[in-house]
């Protein structure tokens, strides 16, 4: 028999002749490796179960992780919400200043446009006249409404220093529409005494050639606002000065066209005649009893 230990044959001996150990006692089997399988199948049934209920309990524990998800979600959606609506408020505000500080600009490129050029042509508004396109037409336009706006100026303060009843509606409102009235009767003329001559022109250039000649009334008249403190007489004296440069302005503009042509139904001198007419009718019944009555006042002596 051979040794376990020191691996010696030994023959028939109980015990080892080397090292003595004992050769009868039986070698114990290793341990054997537990099935999986055959473990679960020996293991107690409230093992299994616990083992189940826990497994089960376990799963269960992620049910309610979408629910926190969602709110989560929600919770950053309103957020996100919240701050697109407020960065939208700021984008829209700053683009209103943008728009606001644009409008401010281009309203003093215009200011500064409108100085340049009423100091040029004030110099020379005949040959400026012969010189203004389309592109002049809205400085026409404002020269208009400078005269009309510098006209109720001047009445409002002569009937406020009067102390005259309804000082707003007579003294600025009436003066200021009949003042428009006239200005755009004076452009509706010419326009029809150019179309009766069946002369070829732009409206606009019209409007531009008219508005240029407009430039001394404008000066007239702010000094007819100054002189109201000074003299009645001069104040009243330089506001009709500023009507008569309408009537010279209608009638400079309508002369520089190539009039009395064949083709007209009526004689050139009768079409302009009868536009100075029609304007000295709209200034008399508009505004020439206003003037009449503030010289007969005792303050238009002064």
């Amino acid at each position: 028999m051979k040794c376990p230990v020191c691996n010696h044959e030994n023959g028939d001996a109980h015990f080892c002749e080397r090292c003595g150990s004992n050769l009868t006692q039986t070698t114990s089997s290793p341990t054997p490796v537990p099935n999986p399988e055959s473990a679960a199948a020996s293991e107690p049934e409230y093992t299994r179960w616990s083992s189940t209920q826990s497994t089960s309990s376990q799963a269960s524990v992620p049910s309610n992780t979408p629910s926190v998800s969602i709110h989560k979600e929600q919770t950053r959606e309103s957020t996100g919400t919240n701050d697109h609506t407020s960065a939208g408020d700021n984008s829209s505000n700053q683009w209103n200043n943008i728009v606001q500080n644009e409008k401010v600009q281009q309203a003093k490129e215009v200011s500064k446009q409108y100085l340049s050029y009423f100091l040029s042509v004030l110099a020379r508004p005949y040959q400026t006249m012969k010189t203004v396109g389309d592109q002049h037409s809205l400085k026409g336009w404002l020269t208009m409404a400078l005269i009309a706006v510098l006209s109720s100026t001047y009445f409002l303060i002569t009937f406020s220093r009067i102390g005259m009843d309804g000082l707003f509606i007579g003294g600025f409102l009436r003066p200021l529409l009949f003042t428009v009235i006239i200005l755009i009767a004076s452009i509706a003329l010419m326009y029809a005494i150019l179309k009766i001559e069946k002369i070829t022109f732009r409206p606009k250039t019209l409007v531009a050639q008219f508005g240029t000649l407009l430039v001394p009334a404008v000066v007239s008249l702010v000094l007819a606002n100054l002189f109201i403190i000074i003299s009645y007489s001069i104040a009243i004296s330089l506001l009709a000065v500023s009507y008569i440069i309408v009537f010279v302005a209608l009638n400079s503009v309508l002369l520089q066209y190539p009039l009395n042509r064949t083709k007209a139904a009526i004689d050139s001198m009768y079409s302009v005649l009868i536009a100075n007419a029609v304007i000295f009718f709209i200034l008399y019944r508009l505004l020439g009893e206003i003037i009449i009555g503030l010289m007969l006042s005792p303050f238009g002596r002064l």
